[in-house]
């Protein structure tokens, strides 16, 4: 028997035939559509059961109760010391 893939690869492939009516060509993209959606919804489902992170403990092991790995990125732009900003009248302004 075909696996889901092939079937869809076939289906699609008939679509392509111009000697077939119209509406044949619609029916087997439907047909091909409606597994990929029936296909989608399977690993959709089965894929995540909660949005949560695993737990990890030491080692990269999961472990119930562990807590995760934090990771803080900070990005920011300090003012340059002795020099006066542009906005500021820096360039008018003389040296102290």
């Amino acid at each position: 028997m075909a696996t889901p893939e092939e079937k869809v690869a076939m289906y699609r492939e008939k679509a392509k035939d111009k000697s077939l009516p119209q509406d044949v060509r619609n029916a087997y993209l439907d047909k091909a559509t409606a597994l990929e959606a029936k296909a989608y919804e399977e690993t959709k489902a089965g894929s995540t059961k909660s949005n949560t992170p695993p737990k990890y403990a030491k080692g990269g092991a999961v472990k119930k109760g562990a807590k995760t790995p934090a990771i803080a990125i900070v990005i920011g732009m300090a003012k340059p010391k002795g020099k006066a900003m542009m906005s500021k009248g820096g360039m008018s302004k003389g040296k102290k």
